[in-house]
């Protein structure tokens, strides 16, 4: 099991202590985020071949590059083109947003055309292209992410159980099998998030938990679940709490998840529950 780490609550350490820090903390690799404000930005992408050395200089790998990058221009020319000169072999795209002001279709065909022409930059340049699957955009599950790519081979996906909880979530056997099998997953996002009134009467607010604190995701299940099945590639752990000590949080969601793998399997069934009233309360509608 490959472990990458997202590099997002690291901040803008130079690459050197960043590498060092994700050594540390026990990573296998780095899943690096270019944005502003982080180790590398946009303007700075030369920096990814930096950051990839000081990384293999501590025995880690930069496996993954994660993106907002929505459409090929020159921005994107010059990060993919300086992933693709570090060996980083996949790149993420940023997020495709639902705005329900907007028309949906208009809405999909403007995704579709601006996903086409990043993908056929990233093909010149021999990287692939990874879309995750986030709530909030065009492509919150496997099936509207289908929509969006429409037919395209060249993209992979990147499911991410905790991102698909913000919107009521998705069974990740059914995931997968939308998606047409894991030949079509690049990457495994890992991060867990409960539930909680928000103070409003009915009203609720979904917020992000640590991952060795539990939450609505059953990675207990899900894991061991991947494994049985033959999941080979990375997983991307993403620390998007808040944390006093990021390195500290990492180490510890990281022995979490390692220690899930040497769990026991515990099968969970792809079936509804059944409704079971309490005295006084009726069934819910339907």
């Amino acid at each position: 099991m490959r472990v990458l780490v997202l590099t997002k609550p690291f901040g803008a350490l130079p690459p050197g202590e960043l590498a060092e820090q994700l050594a540390q903390a026990g990573a296998d690799g780095a899943d690096l985020l270019v944005r502003d404000g982080q180790t590398v930005t946009p303007d700075t992408s030369w920096r990814i071949a930096e950051t990839a050395k000081a990384l293999r200089g501590n025995g880690l790998e930069l496996r993954q590059v994660s993106t907002d990058l929505i459409s090929a221009d020159s921005e994107s020319e010059r990060v993919i083109g300086h992933c693709a000169e570090a060996g980083v072999s996949q790149v993420r795209v940023g997020f495709y947003r639902y705005d329900a002001e907007l028309d949906y279709a208009a809405g999909l065909d403007r995704a579709r055309r601006g996903l086409a022409s990043l993908a056929e930059l990233a093909a010149r340049h021999g990287v692939r292209l990874v879309l995750a699957l986030h709530h909030g955009t065009l492509h919150p599950s496997a099936a509207h992410a289908s929509l969006l790519l429409d037919g395209r081979e060249d993209v992979l996906v990147h499911p991410d159980p905790g991102n698909q909880a913000k919107e009521g979530g998705e069974h990740w056997r059914l995931t997968l099998d939308v998606l047409g099998g894991l030949d079509r997953v690049g990457c495994v996002g890992v991060k867990n998030a409960v539930w909680e009134p928000d103070g409003a009467p009915g009203s609720w607010n979904c917020r992000w938990q640590p991952l060795a604190d539990g939450g609505v995701v059953p990675w207990a299940t899900i894991l061991p679940g991947l494994q049985e099945l033959g999941y080979t590639g990375p997983f991307s752990l993403h620390v998007h709490y808040p944390a006093d000590d990021p390195l500290a949080a990492v180490r510890r969601d990281l022995g979490y998840l390692r220690g899930l793998r040497s769990g026991p399997f515990q099968s969970e069934p792809f079936q509804s529950e059944p409704f079971r009233s309490e005295p006084g309360t009726a069934p819910p509608a339907r």
